[in-house]
């Protein structure tokens, strides 16, 4: 594998982390992908009925103990998570950086922040033929009339950049899809964007921005704003 920081974006003190996790990493950027994961992580990489997602579960994990290593000083091996109520993982130490990762395809994507709680999201397309109806279910009527007004050839990539932008969302809060993604808007455009969900019967803020990863890949970055922080799981 091999890891790259994202140029800086409009997201505060966030660091963003491209993995190419097929790869070969440069000299002494990280271990062989499993090295350092413990009995859990080992365990979800063994699950898998393909070698090849095994090797990107152990080679992303990795990566994110090397990251997570150096910002906060703990060895890789020794660092412990915990999940939240909604398996949100976490890192079982004072004052702890957020953190979130998201893979597809060859490419993983890690956020590492301060106290506000993050999400990251990342897609490769593929082709979809009930992409519209996948919209239908999970998007506002609004997103649905951008899609629509779309030429077809257009529509897969405005999907999925509003797909990670909503994932994103769900991510920073922590809620999984307890939340229903119809319930707020993400929008179909790559512009930082401050939305609003129903958490716990208040609203809570969060705010989206699309980046690029690579020509192909579609990826977004939230955090929970200051005022909404306690509404995170």
């Amino acid at each position: 594998m091999r890891i790259d920081q994202l140029a800086a974006i409009q997201a505060p003190g966030i660091e963003l982390w491209r993995v190419d996790l097929l790869a070969e990493a440069r000299e002494r950027e990280a271990p062989a992908p499993g090295d350092w994961l413990d009995a859990a992580e080992r365990e979800r990489a063994a699950r898998f009925h393909f070698e090849r997602d095994a090797h990107r579960h152990r080679a992303s994990h990795t990566a994110l103990r090397h990251l997570l290593a150096g910002r906060t000083g703990v060895p890789a091996p020794a660092l412990r998570f915990s999940a939240g109520p909604y398996d949100k993982p976490r890192l079982d130490l004072p004052q702890a950086p957020a953190f979130n990762m998201s893979h597809s395809g060859r490419w993983a994507l890690i956020g590492i922040g301060g106290a506000a709680p993050i999400g990251v999201d990342i897609e490769v397309p593929r082709e979809m033929d009930d992409l519209m109806a996948l919209a239908e279910r999970n998007f506002t009527a609004t997103e649905c009339r951008e899609l629509l007004a779309l030429p077809e050839a257009g529509r897969l990539r405005a999907f999925l950049r509003c797909w990670t932008r909503k994932e994103a969302v769900l991510k920073a809060v922590g809620s999984g899809l307890s939340i229903e993604p119809g319930l707020f808007e993400a929008g179909t455009t790559p512009e930082r964007r401050t939305t609003t969900l129903p958490v716990s019967g208040q609203t809570c803020e969060v705010t989206v921005i699309s980046l690029d990863v690579d020509s192909e890949a579609l990826a977004a970055v939230a955090w929970v704003e200051p005022g909404s922080r306690h509404l995170a799981f």
